[in-house]
């Protein structure tokens, strides 16, 4: 699953880290769109 964006209100409200934690919420979030829906299709798929 995507990354809260929890970890980047912190990073901001501590002023660090903003930019690497922005990307890799940015990033988590890509790649769960993308690997979610197969996951979705084998665990449902019928014997």
């Amino acid at each position: 699953m995507p990354t809260a964006a929890n970890a980047y209100s912190f990073a901001v409200q501590y002023q660090r880290l903003v930019n690497p934690v922005s990307g890799a919420v940015a990033l988590c979030t890509l790649l769960a769109a993308a690997t979610l829906p197969v996951v979705v299709m084998i665990v449902t798929r019928q014997p």
